[in-house]
């Protein structure tokens, strides 16, 4: 645990995270020692006819290696469950998270369980423009010398590197950013996207890191949002009205991006009606000059149309006598979109129409139906519904008339991002750069609208608010109060409104670092010692914001092992003792193991009443002789079972 955790962190490498990927991604090029063969990796590349490139982009900044490290570091934080909050009604089963903290620890604790799992993510950043407050807040902890030993750096590097605590450089907002978007990237499923808002001051420095991160071929678009129609009008020569949203993909998966709905007056074109439903008319004859009879003569052919009813054909005679052909406005020779066999083939979607001219052509029917209700998102948003005034109303609305937080992105702007990237009705979305929680408030709209089961997992710093501000005078003490606060309040707002039966609460958690006391008591116990012999009370040691040190251990365990933040264990009572089961793990945490409990443990797992695979020790809280008993007994189980032992510190 904590203390595992710092003995990960002595010995870690800046570039170990990219390693692991590696092992996992190609373990046959990997010998028993865990050595990389590049000889045959190469060997594969010249048998594959692969074009190796020499010359390629790469983008340095100071801090780079310092963020590679942090990136493969472990956190050493534990997870507080709120338990009263938890608890209440509206929360105690509720799919949705928040998490107050650092969102590098978050991210990490996260991996455990949501690897793969996110199919959206969207954060909005400090923008480092000098007045947003961001300035790099990693004490570090490391003379200049650790950071030449721990990352290689020269001396003359490493001291730049820790001048960049308190700053607010490119290099510092980079060195923040870095190891938190590769965290990120790992928690996309394969259909996964990434949007990321952002204004021209760390626009190319944003782009630069991502496509280095996603890969240059998996950036989808950069969005341009008109969020001020008015203009800044503290700009310098030209009024910036606008942001953009980064998007990327995880992989190429062409599920990665939705459509997203037409607009009511693009809709409103579908004007015409028949017994097979709505449509609108779209004009058979190819409008781009470029295509002429010259060069696609194959889609240059006449129709033939009856003037009374305006039914057409490709065959003269009857009453088919009127002759049409696709020229242009200048009455020079064009061509259809389609060939003559798909004209043919879909002859009862054509029709004839005359224009005010006097001039005929041939039309086809496009139905409103599923696929043709959305469209694909255009990269220039000026919606009104975009302006960063429409998230000033929605905060006012929803506080009584006031606005605790500065700048609010609008509901409909996230809106927008969500049916772009989380149009499943069961997706897993992502903000870790949370502030006053649109997001949240923009996942339950949607989810009201279209009766989706969408989960939000928000992550935000305790970051304190100052005293000048509204928010402070409102009584908030931190960003994330006001964030929480606000989603409870956008939560009854939208169930009155709508009365949706949707998912209205969230779990909440809290992230928090031990005292560096209990850091040293963990730091010194070892198990081979004589006084280690006897159990220690070293659950208490993680009793924090009035929850127990038990279920602080629990939740950081099952978010580890994959069981995700909103499992419910169950308790198995042994001889005397009760285990917490989740899935295909026990936990034994509290004190008070026995012998008798150990016996109690097999037989249920010969008999079939308890079915594990691994039981996870807290190694303080079990006495050596109990814990030596358990490990041979759950080693010979006569069944022929496998129940591994994992000691926990």
């Amino acid at each position: 645990m904590i203390r595992d955790a710092h003995q990960h962190n002595e010995t870690v490498q800046p570039n170990d995270f990219e390693l692991e990927r590696l092992r996992a991604a190609l373990p046959e090029y990997f010998d028993s020692n865990g050595a990389f063969m590049i000889d045959r990796f190469k060997e594969t590349l010249r048998s594959g006819d692969v074009n190796l490139a020499k010359e390629g982009y790469e983008l340095k900044f100071l801090g780079k290696s310092y963020a590679k490290y942090l990136t493969s570091t472990e956190t050493e934080t534990v997870v507080v469950p709120d338990l009263e909050h938890n608890s209440e009604p509206e929360n105690k089963d509720s799919e949705n998270l928040y998490i107050v903290g650092d969102n590098l620890d978050a991210l990490k604790h996260l991996l455990g369980s949501y690897t793969g799992q996110v199919k959206c993510i969207y954060i909005d950043p400090p923008y480092n423009t000098g007045s947003d407050g961001f300035v790099y807040n990693d004490d570090f902890g490391f003379t200049p010398k650790q950071l030449v030993d721990k990352i290689g750096l020269s001396e003359d590097e490493a001291q730049r590197v820790l001048d960049l605590q308190g700053k607010s450089s490119h290099s510092a907002w980079l060195a923040f950013m870095y190891p938190r978007l590769q965290l990120a990237k790992e928690l996309l499923s394969d259909d996964g996207a990434m949007f990321i808002s952002i204004d021209d001051n760390e626009y190319f420095d944003l782009k630069g890191v991502l496509d280095e991160i996603f890969g240059e071929q998996n950036c989808i678009s950069t969005l341009i949002v008109q969020t001020n129609p008015r203009g800044r009008t503290f700009d310098r020569f030209v009024a910036k009205t606008h942001e953009y949203i980064l998007a990327y993909t995880k992989t190429e998966s062409p599920e990665a991006m939705s459509m997203i709905p037409k607009t009511e007056e693009a809709l409103a074109s579908y004007k015409n009606k028949d017994e097979k439903g709505s449509y609108r008319l779209l004009e058979l004859r190819n409008r781009n000059p470029v295509f002429n009879r010259q060069n696609r003569p194959n889609l240059f052919y006449p129709f033939f149309a009856d003037p009374d009813s305006c039914e057409v054909s490709l065959q003269k005679g009857g009453k088919f006598t009127l002759e049409i052909l696709p020229r242009n406005s200048e009455g020079a020779d064009g061509c259809w979109t389609w060939g003559t066999r798909k004209a043919k083939d879909f002859a009862n979607l054509l029709v004839a129409r005359q224009a005010n001219t006097g001039k005929w052509s041939v039309f086809r029917k496009d139905y409103l139906d599923e696929s043709s209700a959305t469209t694909k998102a255009k990269a220039l948003w000026l919606e009104s519904g975009m302006n960063h005034e429409r998230g000033k109303e929605r905060v006012r609305e929803l506080f009584d008339g006031e606005a605790p937080f500065s700048f609010p992105k609008s509901t409909d702007y996230i809106k927008k991002v969500l049916e772009l990237g989380a149009a499943d009705s069961d997706a897993i979305v992502l903000d870790f750069f949370s502030g006053s929680a649109t997001t949240a408030d923009a996942l339950l709209e949607l989810n009201a609208s279209d009766n989706g089961q969408r989960t939000f997992i928000l992550v935000q710093l305790p970051e304190s608010i100052a005293e000048s501000e509204d928010g402070f005078a409102m009584g908030y003490r931190t960003i994330d109060q006001i964030g929480r606060d606000r989603i409870k309040r956008a939560a009854a707002k939208i169930k009155d409104e709508t009365g949706a039966d949707i998912d209205y609460g969230f779990r909440l958690y809290r992230l928090e670092e031990p005292s560096g006391q209990v850091l040293d008591q963990l730091e010194a116990f070892d198990p081979e010692q004589a006084d280690a012999l006897f159990a220690g009370d070293y659950v208490s040691k993680f009793d924090l914001d009035e929850t127990p040190g038990h279920d602080t251990v629990l939740a950081t365990w099952l978010v580890k092992d994959g069981h995700g933040l909103t499992a419910t264990p169950e308790r198995v009572k042994l001889a005397g003792y009760e285990l917490d089961v989740c899935g295909d793990s026990a936990y034994i945490i509290n004190t008070g193991l026995t012998s008798d409990d150990v016996v109690a443990m097999v037989r249920m797992l010969e008999n079939g009443e308890l079915t594990v695979s691994r039981v996870v020790v807290f190694g303080y809280s079990v006495e050596f002789s109990v814990m030596h008993e358990l490990k041979k007994n759950l080693a010979v189980l006569k069944s022929g079972k496998t129940v591994t032992v994992i000691e926990r510190f």
